[in-house]
């Protein structure tokens, strides 16, 4: 697995020192300096404690750390095949999982031998998705001018705490390496660095424009912080890296694709007569696409395609309910919502959807290949890593309904040609397995 290296990060005393990435203006960007040099002093004991300790033990110990307790998301999933690699390459390490609260991820997790710690996990971001429901201009500015503020002031006043926390839990737990999960959550990357400990960052997600993340620091200051902060961050696909080494060129990085080793299936066939089924898997937002899909199928439809669409995930159902209604499909858009049992939805269609605007890797884009479906994806993101367009799937520009309906209109039509592309699908998800994930995890970490 190839490592992009740039320069090495800078000593403790550059980290703690005036510095464009981690200054913040006035009286905020002073209190922070101070409680960062306060944190320093009290660690400094510490660093001591924990180096003798690595001269007195032989049991080699990896804190990772989650920004989430529930396993249904991506990054949970990634969170999840991460120890679980460690665990099987490593059966000597002695792994704790750090989680905000208890859930299904920690669960789970526990189940394969993980201790757990629940701890608090602050974030040094918040979602902006309110700015969605406010129409009005000036609305937009009010609550700009007033709420912001006010929010980040708070997430700050969070973070502090936060950190003093991380570092008395890896003086206590005294780690070997330090791993995060997701850019969002950055206390323990930052004890870990006042400690002297490896900290590897996975960055599963392009923060600003998939997940709407505004980041106190601003997003180009923090991708040099998390530069900074890590031995090596550690990308879920190219273009999560490119999107990281176009802010900071220095950073050292590699990418790493999920594991997925959902069912490999046969193509499915499709009699005469019957309609072509489409299903797209994810949570509902306006940013994962289920609104272009349905106008998709409705423009399909408008030009006599026979055509049936299944929509899968969490979130609110309703937009996307109304919008079928409104263009006069809802007998062909048939709504779910979670399951534990995707494989069902898989086996029922014949082609498979990625619409979202900028998909980081997109796992669901390789389970419903490996189902024997060919995916008609968004060229953007990490999508046109995984599909090949005209060779395993095909591509259409973001947010492009029309360019959409196009494709599904010619697979509907040239069903030698979705059979073509569905066998290629198979072929190229094999490339995400399991076994290529936890080999080059463990060669990035230097646990071979």
């Amino acid at each position: 697995m190839p490592i992009r290296t740039g320069a090495p990060p800078p000593a403790m005393a550059g980290m703690l020192a005036p510095d464009p990435v981690f200054s913040c203006p006035g009286a905020v960007g002073h209190t922070v300096a101070m409680v960062a040099a306060d944190i320093w002093r009290r660690v400094k004991a510490g660093r001591h404690a924990i180096g003798a300790s690595r001269t007195r033990s032989d049991l080699p110990r990896v804190l990772v750390i989650s920004h989430r307790w529930e396993l249904d998301g991506g990054a949970e999933f990634g969170f999840r095949d991460m120890v679980l690699a460690l665990r099987k390459k490593r059966p000597d390490l002695d792994l704790v999982g750090v989680y905000p609260r208890k859930g299904s991820l920690a669960t789970e997790c526990a189940g394969y031998g993980i201790r757990t710690e629940i701890t608090w996990v602050p974030w040094w971001a918040y979602y902006e998705q309110w700015r969605e429901g406010l129409t009005s201009r000036l609305a937009q500015a009010l609550v700009g001018a007033l709420l912001v503020p006010l929010v980040e002031a708070i997430v700050l006043a969070l973070l502090l705490p936060g950190i003093l926390r991380a570092v008395l839990l890896l003086v206590r737990e005294r780690p070997t390496m330090v791993l995060t999960n997701t850019m969002g959550i950055p206390s323990h990357a930052l004890a870990a660095k006042l400690l002297g400990i490896p900290h590897y960052w996975m960055v599963c997600e392009f923060g600003k424009h998939d997940h709407q993340l505004r980041f106190f620091l601003g997003y180009r200051r923090t991708v040099r912080a998390i530069g900074r902060l890590s031995n090596t961050v550690i990308c879920s696909s190219q273009a999560v890296e490119r999107s990281l080494l176009a802010v900071d060129p220095t950073m050292k990085t590699c990418v790493l694709y999920p594991a997925i080793d959902a069912a490999l299936a046969t193509p499915p066939q499709r009699r005469p007569g019957e309609p072509m089924r489409v299903v797209l898997v994810g949570r509902f937002s306006q940013s994962k696409g289920q609104q272009l899909a349905v106008e998709a199928v409705a423009l399909a439809r408008k030009a006599g395609v026979d055509i049936e669409l299944a929509v899968v995930g969490a979130g609110d159902q309703e937009p996307v309910r109304e919008l079928a209604r409104r263009l006069g499909v809802a007998d062909l858009v048939n709504i779910h919502g979670p399951t534990d049992d995707v494989e069902r939805y898989w086996s029922a269609a014949h082609v498979g959807l990625m619409c979202s605007e900028c998909e980081a890797f997109g796992r669901v884009t390789v389970e419903a290949m490996r189902a024997g479906l060919p995916v008609c994806g968004t060229n953007a993101g990490g999508t046109p890593e995984i599909i090949d367009s005209g060779v395993n799937g095909l591509l259409s520009p973001a947010g492009d309904a029309n360019a959409l309906a196009a494709n599904l209109m010619t697979l509907e039509s040239d069903e030698e040609l979705r059979r073509s592309l569905a066998v290629r699908a198979v072929e190229t998800a094999q490339r995400f397995e399991r076994h290529r994930h936890d080999n080059e995890l463990a060669t990035i970490l230097g646990l071979c």
